[in-house]
């Protein structure tokens, strides 16, 4: 199986972000802030954020993860989190699972598709998955590797390259001049 390799551009992510409810909103910042898969997303619970950080521990692989609340996480975080509970929950104020994430993601592109039939390509391939994969490439384009590779939680920068989806812009040299 080939692997993924969709890479989500600003301007799509834009799109899809602003015709989402607030609830989506809210779980697409908080995937992009802090790289991780929609699992770990939907799994955040209010005993995770304490003393100025959100701590997770990814379901794949275990890693233990502390993200600093600051900036747009610290904001989006304060606003949102219940006093017990998860933060992202169902219409019974239960738990949010990942299907329902996944089906909710997939109905709300398949709606922009009927919208802006021109984009139903790009469309067609944004999962919400990916937002791991921009979040990374976000990061190694930004910074690099390493710091790509601790906000994804590898262990390995092999399994990082898998996600950076762009490599850095390459400057050409100048012409020589004749002397």
């Amino acid at each position: 199986m080939p692997k993924r390799d969709t890479y989500i551009e600003d301007k799509l992510y834009l799109l899809v972000y602003q015709a989402a409810d607030q609830q989506m909103k809210d779980l697409m910042d908080i995937a992009y802030l802090i790289g991780q898969r929609p699992i770990d997303v939907v799994r955040i619970h209010s005993r995770d954020i304490k003393h100025g950080e959100l701590s997770i521990q990814q379901q794949k692989t275990k890693n233990r993860l502390r993200f600093a609340l600051s900036g747009s996480l610290k904001e989006i975080i304060e606003r949102i989190t219940p006093k017990d509970g998860y933060l992202f929950c169902n219409q019974r104020g239960g738990q949010m699972q990942r299907t329902t994430l996944t089906r909710r993601f997939a109905e709300l592109r398949n709606h922009l598709i009927k919208q802006y039939p021109e984009l139903a390509d790009e469309l067609s391939h944004f999962q919400f998955r990916d937002l791991r994969a921009k979040s990374g490439t976000d990061k190694f384009l930004s910074n690099d590797r390493t710091a790509a590779q601790e906000q994804l939680g590898h262990t390995s920068s092999q399994t990082t390259n898998i996600y950076i989806r762009k490599k850095k812009l390459i400057e050409p040299l100048e012409k020589v001049e004749k002397k």
